[in-house]
């Protein structure tokens, strides 16, 4: 009978690289990149010459992947301990004592980061499309890695997120996609969206917003995106999700001692009943408490409900959080 032999302390106490990058959706060749060039994350190997790391390591880059969220870059953040990775995190877009550094993260996360110009960025777009039409949500989902890998928060929804959606719906219209494509892009999407901002959001010392959609909105990849935002503007996401009544949302808000909502409001939305759900929001809650709406749906004519116009808006509106 074979008796194995009991797993050592370094063994229960390690992760090898591939749970690492499960642990924080930071793909293994980035990873190896990060670590060869920049000396972070930091491994040793184990007796079979893999590398391993300590599971503190998550926690370690997961913060890292925050701070490179808001506009900085791998380079700015060599030899930074964790204590300054919070701090660089805590002060991101704030006026107070701004290096140049902080200044130039800021602009690069207001303007959806540097532009990818290189040959690997080109026809992205088709190649998002064609995993799509070919059901493969492995192949899918590693172009949006990738891509999410060169660019920060706000660049990732503006410059892919976005126009693939867009594509999407035109891809139906057209007949190059059908409603099972489209369900299963959205699904990826979905999934991959909230993989990114629920560990950002655990790590934000910021205020807490609820985001949820109104009664009888179904759509909730904006939701998503929006929640992404939040979560890299150093605000702590209260998920409540689609379809969700008025007095939900309100006891959410009063229990959970959020700071504001934030809702979703698709093109599919009806304008009469939003309005009349957010009016009874509005009286249901502080007048203190900030209601924000966004989306081609979305009202602009509600008292005490603030209409965005973007997620570069969004964006600026959680800073304004930052600064009170």
């Amino acid at each position: 009978m074979r008796v194995d032999r009991p797993m050592s302390t370094e063994e229960e106490a390690t992760l090898n690289i591939g749970a690492l990058s499960m642990a924080t959706g930071v793909p293994v060749e980035t990873i190896r990149t990060w670590e060869r060039r920049y000396g972070f994350p930091r491994s040793r190997r184990n007796e079979a010459g893999h590398r391993i790391y300590d599971l503190e390591t998550i926690e370690h880059l997961r913060l890292i992947t925050a701070v490179l969220a808001v506009g900085y870059r791998p380079s700015q953040l060599q030899g930074r301990s964790r204590e300054e990775l919070e701090e660089l995190l805590e002060h991101s877009g704030t006026d107070e004592s701004e290096s140049a550094e902080e200044q130039a993260g800021d602009k690069a996360s207001r303007n959806g980061g540097e532009s990818l110009r290189s040959a690997e960025s080109e026809g992205w777009l088709e190649r998002w499309l064609d995993a799509v039409g070919q059901l493969d949500r492995e192949r899918l989902e590693g172009q949006m890695r990738l891509d999410w890998s060169r660019m920060n928060a706000l660049g990732f929804v503006e410059e892919r997120v976005g126009p693939f959606l867009v594509a999407l719906g035109e891809g139906w219209a057209s007949g190059r996609l059908s409603v099972l494509h489209e369900h299963f892009a959205s699904e990826c999407v979905r999934d991959f969206l909230a993989a990114a901002w629920r560990p950002l959001s655990d790590m934000a010392r910021g205020n807490k917003v609820i985001l949820a959609t109104l009664s009888g909105e179904q759509h909730c990849l904006g939701l998503h995106m929006a929640a992404l935002i939040a979560a890299v503007a150093n605000q702590r996401v209260v998920f409540i999700g689609a379809n969700s009544p008025v007095e939900d949302i309100a006891a959410a808000a009063q229990q959970s001692g959020a700071h504001g909502i934030a809702l979703s409001m698709s093109q599919y939305a009806n304008p009469a009943a939003s309005r009349a759900f957010l009016e009874t929001l509005r009286e249901l809650t502080d007048p203190k408490l900030d209601i924000v709406v966004g989306g081609s749906g979305a009202p602009d004519d509600v008292s005490g409900v603030q209409k965005l116009g973007g997620f570069e808006d969004y964006y600026e509106f959680f800073q304004t959080w930052q600064r009170r």
